[in-house]
């Protein structure tokens, strides 16, 4: 119950409120003396929380002597929050598209916490539309898997580079086949996803709230997330013992670049 009430808390519904609609959802009708009991909701607040619930549509009045009340199904109130939130969404994006804002401003930002940069990575592959360059260890790259799978669905050139030993296969994968949880021990994994050459996700993927990244359309940044996938492509050719010109040449701006002519 607690899970749910965190979650009906992000959708603008204070603790008790929460707590009354699902008092509620288990009986019903009910008068507010009886959600107050179930709920351990004082009666001298819990007036104020139906009101307010009333008022949002989530709650409905029967009776007056008692007046009872009774919840919107789940099944409606999902519907109710998914029409407020896509009118709210499409009133914000016409409104901030007329405003005047300078977009250089934005092509730099610093993503806090490993779920925040989960799901900046979904993201910015959900919206990929040619090449998707990603190097990361097993954990992150079987938290995008969906997205990933997706992408190579609908025509997404996908390269990834990994120390780990994967489940599922995606596109080019260069491996280094170890185990993961023994790098653990001596490494602390890094992520680098490069979006068509125009989106770069960069830093932590510690499992943790104080892991940092960031996400840029900074020309400079792509290049070195993308340099950098390169190298440790290029590496492991020559400690794995096979060609990575192919897939380099591919992942590069310039397909025509030969590194074994470049090192020569």
């Amino acid at each position: 119950m607690n899970k749910i009430v965190d979650i009906l808390q992000g959708f603008g519904l204070s603790s008790n409120a929460a707590k009354t609609y699902l008092t509620l959802l288990k009986s019903n009708p009910a008068t507010g003396y009886e959600i107050s009991s179930s709920s351990g909701i004082p009666r001298s607040a819990i007036y104020p929380i139906l009101n307010r619930l009333l008022n949002m549509g989530l709650i409905n009045s029967v009776g007056d002597s008692p007046k009872k009340y009774i919840p919107l199904a789940p099944s409606s109130l999902i519907e109710h929050f998914n029409h407020l939130h896509t009118d709210r969404i499409d009133n914000l994006q016409s409104m901030l598209e007329n405003m005047e804002t300078d977009e250089e401003a934005f092509d730099f930002w610093h993503l806090h916490g490993h779920k925040n940069i989960i799901a900046k990575c979904r993201e910015v592959i959900s919206n990929a539309s040619e090449r998707l360059f990603l190097s990361a260890w097993r954990r992150e790259i079987n938290l995008l898997s969906s997205e990933l799978k997706a992408a190579e669905d609908r025509g997404v050139e996908i390269t990834i580079f990994t120390f780990c030993k994967l489940e599922q296969t995606f596109g080019e994968i260069v491996s280094y086949l170890l185990d993961e949880t023994i790098l653990r021990d001596i490494w602390r994994p890094k992520l680098i996803l490069v979006a068509d050459h125009q989106y770069t996700i960069m830093g932590s993927a510690q499992e943790s709230d104080n892991s940092r990244a960031i996400w840029t359309q900074n020309p400079a940044i792509n290049e070195i997330g993308t340099n950098h996938i390169v190298l440790d492509i290029t590496l492991a050719g020559q400690r794995l013992g096979f060609d990575p010109n192919p897939i380099v040449q591919r992942i590069l701006k310039n397909p025509e670049l030969n590194l074994d002519k470049l090192i020569d």
